[in-house]
């Protein structure tokens, strides 16, 4: 009806109008948008046709406009090379790169609440919106403050400025939310390691840094950090994802808003231990005396100072103090009594060591153990 037209010969029909107007009829099956149509769906078309829809789209007046545009954005210099039989042609020329984009953004750009209130909703409109046309018109100008592109509306130079602008915008703060992230954590070990040099030499100088130390880190997140801060096989932006991804332990692309605070407190202890086994290192260098184990204590005042001291100690020394320490420990059972105990035995320590002027004293003078080593001409 109204035809008298025999069922079989509908399909037919139906897929000379749909070829013939492709580019202004879309066909979707079970409410998703169908970019290619193929025997399997008239199959099932004749089946059980409720399962599918068709949908006018209409490209004129202000909504061409538009959509040239952003296609000539979009697909910059590169020819167009259609698949055979591909749908919508005209819609999907910018819905496609589109979609693609947000396919390869990393975990942590599709997760991070640091984008703007545009740029978010913009994101969060292309992984969520099914529709080329509604997303092209009505969703994405949404998304950028703007009403949506009405189908019959005239050409108005202004609106499609408008939503080009904003919609690139927002794009390019898209894309370069992983980048940026990249650059803060840069900024970071800048700080936090302490190099005066400029800041395009951090890499290098934390390579030679690292390479001194190799071979004298046994813990093991410092070993890896010196292993990888001194890796000069791989590109400076592998190089950066390496040595962040040690100090995080895991993967800057994987992160959530929340590793970004981890990665700051990983950080300020990874560079803590690293500076303090630098300066252990010249010192014993420095020093050039063998047979010693080497210990650099520091403390940390409630007011944000530290002051620190080198130890120096063979195994006869050990043997002296031991006993000692293995009645305190008995007569303090309490491990928080214990950590106390320490504390306030160290800084009192210091206290008096400045007091004397001695705070930077030679090695020899850093602690009553050395002072008896020298004293009994200790044969290295």
């Amino acid at each position: 009806p109204p035809y008298g037209m025999k069922a079989g010969a509908i399909p037919v029909v139906l897929a000379a109008v749909l070829l013939h107007y492709s580019d202004e009829v879309s066909v979707y099956k079970d409410g998703t948008f169908i970019p290619v149509l193929g025997p399997e769906h008239f199959e099932l078309l004749v089946k059980d046709p409720s399962r599918f829809a068709v949908k006018h789209i209409a490209v004129t007046g202000i909504r061409q406009q538009v959509f040239r545009q952003l296609e000539a954005v979009l697909r910059g210099d590169k020819p167009v090379s259609p698949r055979p039989g591909i749908r919508n042609l005209t819609v999907l020329s910018v819905v496609k790169p589109l979609i693609q984009f947000v396919r390869k953004l990393p975990p942590y750009t599709l997760k991070t609440h640091r984008l703007d209130d545009r740029a978010r909703a913009v994101l969060q409109t292309l992984l969520h919106t099914q529709e080329p046309d509604e997303l092209l018109f009505k969703a994405l100008p949404e998304a950028c403050g703007l009403p949506p592109i009405p189908v019959e509306a005239p050409r108005d130079d202004a609106l499609t400025a408008a939503f080009l602008d904003a919609l690139v915008t927002a794009l390019r703060h898209i894309n370069g939310a992983y980048d940026a992230l990249l650059d803060h954590c840069r900024e970071l070990l800048y700080t936090a390691f302490g190099v005066h040099s400029d800041r395009a030499k951090l890499r290098s100088d934390l390579q030679f840094r690292s390479s001194r130390l190799l071979g004298n880190c046994v813990e093991a997140t410092l070993n890896r950090f010196a292993r990888a801060a001194a890796d000069e096989a791989k590109g400076d932006r592998n190089w950066l994802e390496a040595v962040v991804m040690v100090i995080a332990d895991k993967p800057a692309e994987s992160w959530l808003d929340e590793d970004v605070t981890r990665f700051e407190l990983n950080l300020s202890d990874v560079s803590r231990r690293f500076k303090n086994l630098e300066a252990l290192q010249a010192s014993v260098k420095a020093s050039s005396r063998g047979g010693f184990e080497t210990r650099r204590v520091t403390i940390t005042r409630p007011d944000g100072t530290e002051v620190n001291a080198m130890v120096w100690a063979d195994h006869e020394h050990y043997a002296k103090v031991d006993p000692d320490i293995d009645q305190i420990l008995q007569k303090y059972t309490d491990a928080q009594l214990q950590h106390i105990f320490h504390a306030r035995l160290t800084e009192r320590l210091f206290d008096r060591a400045e007091s004397k002027g001695n705070a930077k004293s030679e090695p020899e003078e850093d602690s009553q153990i050395a002072q008896d080593t020298a004293s009994r001409n200790h044969d290295a």
